[in-house]
């Protein structure tokens, strides 16, 4: 495993290329913005979920699709993709080569959510870990627990008011669907994710009604907005001419001070706890740490007594190198 130009690659094989892929076979494990970066000369490797969304998002390429627990065979090693719970389509890498395991985890969530199983923990000789949350100051509470005080809080504040949701187009804004029918209310969601609404559905994922925002917000008492929209000034002109008040809520497991009334800590990624109970379940003899916070990650997991490394640009090195 190893960087080059800011992609990884597992032999010849790039893995959720952050800038235009050169190699012939890229694998993507979602279809969040940041692992995802097309070209015309790639194949590229995904579930069926995550290509239907990556071409809604991005538009058209060479895709091949994997569905999970299906093994491809490439030259020296196989692929077999394992859910990891993070959003739709979402997918953790299987590589075995010689008969050893290497796990490449990407963005994921270990605890159940609304809408998908947490993940599987896979034993593996060398693990990439994602740590995006890879820091003692990113403690959730239970999920379940977020979400269904949400749950209680929307079904309360859309009957004093309208409620403004907000969460990331794709993912966390789904969730928010579920949520708010969950309290009664059938929400008016953005058009960008109107649209990814319909590709969860299609794929069998139970998100509820929703209505596509077509200033009609009179129908509904719950409005859906991704986080890039929502200010202050959304607020006062929104409460201007729907003359009801807004109670307004983020959802993200980042500290956050803003506009919004309330911060909910509704994550799709392991926080720091969950990374732990991933490395002790899979107990591997070598484990790279990407993203995030993964230089204090994998000092964290050394005193412990673990081979952990981070896997940083500056370091371009083959697994057998570490």
């Amino acid at each position: 495993m190893f960087r080059q130009d800011s992609s990884l690659f597992f032999k010849d094989l790039c893995i959720d290329p952050h800038r235009m892929p050169k190699g012939k076979n890229v694998f993507l494990s979602h279809a969040h913005s940041d692992h995802v970066k097309l070209s015309k000369k790639s194949t590229f490797i995904a579930t069926p979920q995550t290509i239907d969304l990556v071409k809604q998002r991005y538009g058209e390429a060479d895709f091949l699709p994997l569905e999970l627990n299906t093994k491809k065979k490439f030259d020296g090693f196989t692929m077999e993709l394992k859910p990891n719970g993070h959003i739709l389509g979402s997918a953790q890498a299987l590589l075995t080569e010689d008969g050893k395991e290497n796990v490449f985890t990407s963005d994921f969530r270990l605890q159940d959510s609304l809408l998908f199983k947490g993940s599987e923990v896979l034993p593996c000789e060398t693990l990439v870990l994602e740590t995006t949350f890879g820091s003692p100051q990113y403690v959730f509470p239970k999920q379940e627990e977020v979400t269904n005080e949400l749950i209680s809080w929307v079904s309360e504040k859309s009957k004093q008011g309208l409620v403004l949701l907000s969460g990331y187009s794709l993912g966390k804004a789904q969730e928010l669907t579920r949520i708010a029918n969950e309290a009664g209310v059938v929400p008016i969601v953005h058009d960008s994710i109107f649209e990814l609404n319909n590709i969860y559905k299609k794929h069998g994922v139970k998100l509820g009604e929703y209505l596509k925002l077509e200033h009609n917000l009179k129908d509904s008492s719950v409005l859906i907005m991704p986080p890039q929209l929502v200010d202050r000034h959304l607020f006062a002109t929104v409460e201007h001419f729907d003359k009801r008040k807004i109670f307004s809520a983020l959802a993200t497991g980042w500290e956050h001070r803003g506009a919004f009334d309330r911060t909910f800590p509704l994550s799709n990624h392991a926080d720091f706890n969950d990374l732990l109970e991933y490395v002790k379940l899979s107990n591997p003899k070598l484990i790279l740490t990407d993203h995030g916070f993964c230089e204090e990650f994998a000092r964290k997991l050394n005193k412990q007594g673990y081979n952990a490394k981070p896997l940083k640009q500056h370091k371009q090195k083959l697994i057998s190198e570490f």
